[in-house]
């Protein structure tokens, strides 16, 4: 399985372009025989399913003929789509998941050849896929895409996926994709700077974009922690198998040989790993709640995931490893000793000796270390999420309540059906107690916009530019309380009848007209020209294309046009509402009861219209920052799991050491040293290990924190603030990891230690 995608590359650099245009799809389609191939809508959305008196919103994907073949799965019932209902105008049909068809149809075996109500028309049911079938993406049924190279397929909104057919290989068929180069790219112009290839992707790599690399650094992030661990582990195992020198000796005085030993050091180096697993594995349950919860839409795969027999395996292999890796050493250096030397060290009269200290003092560096390059790496993701946090939105947030429905609908195909549902809810929430204001508009800020090319219609040299575009209703401005900076608000005047007219912001009028006033200006946008009558304030967005004067980035300020929905015509509403949703936005004095207030006006102007999604502005914007929110948290809690363990390992150390060398503290302070100095040098050995911690972690965090540059915003990957905000903390926390043992001290008595 593969996905086919180009590559671009212009004096700018060389970008990879994950959709195709029609003529791509077809000149895979008949001019690579070593592959069958199928093409996937972009933005299939959702649908209105309606069954007896109720409706329901579902999760629809568009695919083409040959879209579960190409897959490599059979319905469980019926069949897929023929290339008779993939054409322009053929028969609607659908295919339906297994889940709504038990869920909506009682699992109904008769349901193949059915007719049911969706989109507002009849689609025969044609098949019903098996109940473990997922596809490409998660959708409840599967509708005709009706693949063109016109409309939508004049453009790049194509996913075309292949699987090679049996005989062949991949590099023929990717010698096929090369020689159909002319036709695939009819569509795109031409340029003798910028150079297009064609190329396979593997399918899962496809899949996993956007998700793979956070997953990915997350586990390398968990590896770190479970490495400090193993660290720790094998320090304290260090420090008690000096502590029993004298019980090892004697063993081995006795008559037992070295492997006795290792063998006795290592079982109960097991039994601890075995317990720490088991343990892992009832928190793993609850943990893996929380991560589905906090992942919410951002990583849904994640619902998925389940504590099954090969996490348990992976665990009990995990357990095991760690047991030989971090045990072996400290039981093999356990029974390297001189049997006679560690009876008397190990006696009354003996000093510890320092020899013994500096595997288990390598080993706390390395675990600040790895403490530190966690602690870096979070830190610049926190501080990316709080830049985007930060950024103006360019309107007011506070009360807004949001609803959006599907008008990919038989019942809303023309404009006069669209207006009428707009101007009948509206009119039904302004007479709601508790609104004061309401309007609809094409998706809204923090979220993606349509994409639209424009062209100045004033200037004969003008050329084609591209930028984002929405329908709006009068009142939209005022209900947002985003500014009106110069010129006039869309009215109730700009009628179907009256001359066309556009809103603008302030990143619109920069970058295309910045060497002349905007306003009074005229574009053609969507095949009507229209006059600029305003200019409004910035609003952030998600990315969605590139433009010169805007840096790329999780959210950003784009040109925007905003068209009055009532001039917005048959073929445009009809078009934009095949991927996007409208969206009814209110302004509220009653925030807790604004969803069912948005509920009754929709229903109330048409019954049969479900809402798909109901949220406050406040959560749309949290939803914008989700992914940078969930990365922080995530790896905020590895990095402190982490400084725990650092602080852990140098309180053991420093413990272990005030114990070992009790007598010898004693006898110094006999001989004239204060409690305090003594107390000084002790917590001061700490400091040193943290210290040498921090400069190998500052070290290893310069690779790390470039990993996850992509997901930075705001922020340079070696952030000087980050850095010696993390390598002050560490020292901090190393600090008071060491005092407390070190004040022990205080309480020595030197009279009672010399008389021992």
């Amino acid at each position: 399985l593969a996905v086919v995608r180009y590559t671009e590359t212009a004096p700018q650099g060389t970008f990879v372009l994950r959709s195709v245009d029609g003529a791509m799809w077809e000149a895979v389609r008949d001019l690579v025989p070593s592959l069958d191939a199928a093409v996937i809508g972009a933005g299939g959305g959702g649908a209105n399913l309606v069954i007896g008196d109720a409706a329901a919103y579902i999760r629809q994907q568009r695919v083409s003929e040959g879209y579960f073949r190409v897959l490599g799965v059979s319905p469980l019932r019926g069949r897929g789509f023929t290339l008779d209902e993939d054409r322009a105008s053929g028969p609607p049909a659908t295919v339906l998941s297994h889940a709504i068809w038990q869920r909506y149809f009682n699992g109904d075996e008769s349901i193949v050849g059915r007719s049911i109500l969706l989109r507002g028309e009849p689609y025969t049911v044609v098949g019903v896929m098996p109940p473990d079938f997922v596809g490409t993406e998660h959708a409840d049924l599967w509708t005709p895409l009706r693949p063109s190279t016109s409309g939508e397929g004049g453009g790049q909104n194509y996913q075309l996926i292949t699987r090679l057919k049996p005989g062949a290989t991949w590099a023929q068929a990717s010698g096929e994709l090369a020689a159909a180069h002319d036709a695939a790219f009819r569509l795109v112009p031409a340029s003798t700077t910028t150079t297009r290839v064609l190329f396979l992707a593997p399918m899962q790599q496809a899949l996993a974009d956007g998700v793979r690399e956070p997953i990915v650094m997350l586990g390398w992030a968990v590896g770190a922690v479970l490495l400090i661990a193993c660290v720790n582990l094998a320090a304290l195992l260090l420090a008690r198998g000096s502590s029993r020198a004298k019980e090892i000796a004697t063993r081995m005085a006795l008559g037992s040989g070295r492997a006795a030993v290792v063998r006795q050091l290592m079982v109960e180096a097991f039994v601890i790993a075995i317990l720490g697993g088991l343990a892992g594995l009832l928190v793993a349950q609850f943990g893996l709640r929380g991560l589905q919860l906090l992942g919410g839409n951002t990583f849904e795969e994640w619902n998925r995931v389940a504590v099954d027999g090969r996490v348990l395996l992976m665990t009990l292999g995990l357990s095991l490893a760690t047991a030989i890796v971090f045990g072996l050493v400290p039981a093999l250096q356990a029974s390297r000793l001189d049997v006679r030397v560690a009876m008397v060290a190990g006696g009354s009269r003996g000093v510890a000796g320092r020899a013994t200290h500096w595997p288990r003092r390598l080993l706390v560096v390395g675990e600040v270390a790895l403490g530190a390059v966690l602690l870096v790496t979070a830190g610049l993701l926190a501080r990316t999420f709080v830049n985007l946090r930060a950024l103006d939105p360019g309107f007011d947030p506070d009360r807004l309540v949001t609803a959006s429905v599907s008008l990919q609908d038989a019942r809303y195909r023309d404009a006069a059906s669209v207006n009428r549902l707009f101007d009948e809810s509206l009119e039904r929430l302004r007479a709601t107690p508790g609104i004061e204001s309401a309007a609809v508009s094409l998706e809204l800020p923090y979220e993606r916009l349509l994409n639209s090319g424009f062209r100045f219609a004033d200037d004969a040299a003008a050329k084609a530019e591209t930028t984002n575009a929405s329908y709006i209703t009068p009142g939209f401005l005022a209900t947002l309380k985003l500014p009106l900076v110069e010129g006039r608000d869309v009215l109730d005047t700009d009628t179907a009848g009256s001359a066309p007219v556009v809103l603008v912001n302030k990143t619109f009028a920069r970058i295309y007209s910045k060497d002349r006033p905007v306003i009074g200006r005229r574009i053609r946008i969507g095949g009507v020209e229209r006059e600029i009558v305003g200019i409004t304030g910035d609003v952030q967005q998600r990315f969605s294309f590139n433009v010169e004067g805007v840096t790329e980035g999780p959210l950003v300020s784009l040109p925007i046009v905003f068209m009055p929905a009532a001039q917005t015509t048959d073929a445009q509403f009809r078009s934009v509402h095949t991927w996007f949703t409208p969206v009814w936005t209110v302004r509220t004095r009653d925030v807790a009861n604004a969803t069912s207030a948005l509920r009754a006006a929709i229903t109330g102007a048409d019954p049969r219209l479900p809402i798909s999604l109901t949220r406050s502005m406040e959560t749309l914007m949290a939803d914008a920052t989700a992914a940078q929110r969930l990365l922080m948290t995530l790896v905020g809690a590895l990095a402190g799991a982490a400084v725990l363990l650092a602080a852990i390992g140098i309180h053991g150390l420093i413990a272990h050491s005030v114990a070992e060398r009790r007598r010898e503290f004693g006898i110094r302070m006999a001989l004239g040293a204060t409690p305090g100095a003594t107390v000084r040098r002790v917590t001061l050995d700490g400091l040193l290990l943290a210290s040498a911690g921090v400069a190998l972690g500052a070290v290893l965090a310069v690779p790390a924190s470039s990993l996850v540059q992509a997901f930075l915003w705001g922020v340079q990957p070696l952030d000087p603030t980050t850095y010696l905000a993390v390598g002050g903390g560490l020292v901090l926390i190393a600090g008071l990891a060491s005092l407390v043992p070190a004040s022990r001290l205080l309480r020595l008595d030197p009279a009672e230690t010399l008389r021992q």
